[in-house]
């Protein structure tokens, strides 16, 4: 998840730089201006109970990781408005790499062929599960088999995209059952216009990566400010640490004083 996480903001700054490098450019002045504010004001803000502190080298570490994260978040917050273009660029290159990816592909075959064979809408007839080089398939002599084949392959691809990007899909509130049925859907035409052959897995992916693109695009305008809370929680909670060792050393000082 914290992965994932990364990947995302990451991939949202670098298309921030490419695609805006103005506002970048500016956003990275500003932000650098809110840093230097930051380290002022841990290192001083502790003169509001003791005036005889002063910040140590260790001390100043503390500020240097509050004004980092305070560099980092203000770019980020910006950055973020390309949440968008980020996701689908990850959909893009996960579908790419599902569709190359022979070990899904044996994986969701086998697991097919066994639940066609346990749901009984075949014969169980060995020399039917074999193609003519001896080598395993799917018979097809029942209409509700590609049907059946093709929700586990969408089912397959949707749980291999939770996997491989937990958070987006954690963001975007991705719904196998939704993916099974856009997949039926399209089964449905193929169907009527396909030779008995079993439904191809590279149409099942592209048909779930365009529904996770369909989701990112009707959730864009809730994604990007869940995206901005979640890194003002995080922020928070980073800076939280720095300023409460810094503070807490300025009390022990005037314990020790006393």
């Amino acid at each position: 998840m914290l992965g994932d996480l990364i990947a995302v903001t990451g991939a949202c700054i670098l298309l921030f730089l490419v695609e805006a490098t103005g506002q970048f450019v500016l956003t990275g002045v500003a932000a650098a201006l809110l840093a230097g504010g930051c380290w002022w004001l841990a290192s001083n803000y502790t003169k509001l109970w003791n005036l005889l502190f002063h910040a140590n080298p260790i001390h100043h570490l503390f500020c240097g990781i509050a004004a980092l994260a305070t560099f980092v978040g203000a770019l980020l917050f910006f950055a973020l408005s390309h949440a968008k273009a980020a996701g689908e660029g990850f959909v893009d290159r996960w579908a790419a790499s599902l569709q190359s990816n022979e070990g899904w592909k044996h994986a969701t075959f086998q697991d097919a062929r066994k639940t066609v064979w346990q749901l009984g809408q075949e014969p169980h007839d060995p020399s039917l599960w074999q193609d003519q080089s001896g080598g395993p398939t799917i018979p097809l002599t029942s209409p509700n088999t590609k049907f059946t084949i093709a929700k586990i392959y969408a089912k397959s691809a949707a749980q291999n995209f939770q996997r491989m990007h937990p958070f987006l899909s954690w963001m975007l509130s991705v719904r196998i059952t939704e993916a099974e049925e856009a997949v039926s859907q399209d089964v449905q035409q193929y169907l009527s216009a396909a030779p008995p052959v079993i439904y191809p897995d590279s149409r099942a992916v592209a048909i779930v990566a365009d529904y996770i693109k369909q989701e990112l695009d009707q959730q864009t305008p809730k994604l990007v400010p869940r995206l901005r809370l979640i890194l003002l929680l995080l922020f928070f909670a980073v800076q939280s640490v720095p300023f409460t060792l810094i503070g807490w050393a300025a009390y022990q000082d005037i314990q020790v004083r006393t």
